[in-house]
């Protein structure tokens, strides 16, 4: 008889664990929404003579809210600088952002468990150009070794496996 019994449970089992799933509670605790970055390092590089041979703002932005996430993976750089305190400040705990100034000529690696503490919708980098443009790039690789290349104009943000 216990054999029969336990042969069974995991049916029942099974049946709770698909009707609980349509819960949306019980799929955020089960399947949490977002991504975790797993990134072995992020390195940043400027070019000689970039941004006309002024040091270069760049934020890293991870972004924990999904709503959030779309309002600033619209963002130019301009905007952002222009809106980044108020939006820290509007959306506490929901915006994760290591801020650095490079000055042409510099590298900076910064180790990628600085960045794998929590889930997030969006991680985007922006750089504050004195040339207009777009000068943000949203980063759809979260494993690896992200490099981020600060040319004179513009920048590029590559990655990979090693």
């Amino acid at each position: 008889m216990t054999a029969a019994i336990s042969r069974w449970l995991p049916v029942p089992l099974l049946i709770l664990m698909l009707s609980l799933s349509s819960c949306s509670t019980v799929k955020s605790t089960l399947f949490p929404p977002g991504v975790k970055p797993d990134w072995d390092q992020v390195s940043l590089t400027t070019a000689a003579g970039s941004n006309r041979d002024f040091p270069v703002a760049v934020d890293i932005v991870l972004v924990m809210d999904e709503a959030l996430a779309r309002k600033i993976s619209t963002m130019k750089a301009a905007d952002w600088f222009a809106a980044r305190a108020g939006l820290i400040k509007a959306n506490p705990g929901d915006l994760d952002i290591e801020s650095l100034e490079l000055v042409p000529g510099a590298t900076i690696t910064l180790p990628g468990k600085r960045f794998s503490e929590k889930r997030v919708f969006l991680a985007v980098i922006v750089a504050d150009y004195l040339t207009a443009g777009e000068h943000n790039v949203r980063v759809d690789t979260f494993k690896g070794k992200l490099r981020v290349e600060l040319g004179a104009t513009d920048f590029s943000v590559s990655a990979s496996e090693k």
